[in-house]
């Protein structure tokens, strides 16, 4: 009866251990089994310094080191082995990214006329490709300098915020630091072509859009920005908001646009939510 009762605690806890780690972030489950670790390690040296074995397990640890370097060395290629198959697995699959974002809930995905955008909330990083335009069906981070600028003024001339996004995207590439030329001379062009007036119509307009943006944003678009799935509670949702939005937080670098465009996610998802 007593190892019966040890077993359900046991298997209950096990439970709430496994429900835990589901939701739980990946720093908080480090600090956890690094604790566990060191809990148990000290409880086995306690335990064999009371039965007197310590000499006998001194042994065996010396017996098992060529194993345990092997391990180590396995360990720590693994994350370049992941990185790999990671890589190959893009190429084999040419514009696949951003497929799996909805249910893993670490990234954001954000489709405009000209680009189809995800941001890892983890790393805060953006990748993504362009679906329309002549440079369709191209990955952002294999364009160079100059296709990047020419895809730029395909955006400015958009008529959603395909604009902004990219310039999101190019605050984020390490090559990309000087962009915001770009847009200068765009306006100075636009300035000699259409004039001063026209110029200001279509900042007036892209203004609009913006404010107009979140209006127009369907169920489905708002849960794959949240990386949320259709059944999605109330808390489902308010957690993954929390998560993207410290990633895309203008403080924090990020971008106003994808901040803006969490937001009215999060709102139009707890509208239609039903618990």
């Amino acid at each position: 009866m007593q190892w019966l009762l040890i077993g359900i605690a046991a298997f209950v806890g096990v439970g709430f251990f496994i429900r835990w780690m589901t939701e739980a972030e990946p720093k908080e489950i480090r600090k956890i089994v690094l604790f566990l670790i060191i809990l148990v390690l000290i409880l086995l040296a306690g335990w064999l310094l009371l039965t007197g074995k310590i000499a006998a397990m001194g042994a065996a640890l010396a017996a098992a080191v060529p194993f345990l370097v092997r391990v180590m060395k396995l360990g720590f290629l693994w994350p370049i082995l992941r990185r790999i198959f990671a890589s190959s697995r893009k190429r084999a699959q040419p514009g696949s990214f951003g497929n799996n974002t909805a249910g893993a809930g670490s990234s954001s995905e954000i489709r405009t006329e000209l680009l189809h955008m995800v941001l890892d909330l983890e790393t805060g990083q953006m990748r993504g490709g362009v679906v329309g335009g002549p440079y369709a069906g191209a990955d952002l981070d294999s364009l160079g300098l100059d296709d990047l600028q020419l895809l730029y003024v395909d955006c400015c001339s958009a008529t959603d915020q395909s604009r902004a996004v990219l310039e999101a995207y190019l605050d984020r590439r390490p090559d990309c630091t000087g962009w915001q030329g770009w847009r200068q001379k765009d306006h100075g062009e636009n300035g000699a072509h259409d004039g001063g007036n026209d110029r200001d119509n279509n900042e007036q307009s892209r203004n609009g859009e913006r404010s107009s943006s979140a209006s127009g944003m369907t169920a489905d678009e708002a849960r794959k920005i949240l990386g949320v799935g259709q059944e999605a509670t109330r808390e489902e949702i308010n957690r993954a908001y929390k998560k993207q939005i410290k990633a895309v937080h203008p403080d924090h670098g990020g971008s106003d646009y994808l901040a803006s465009k969490i937001n009215a996610a999060r709102s139009l998802l707890l509208r239609l939510c039903k618990d």
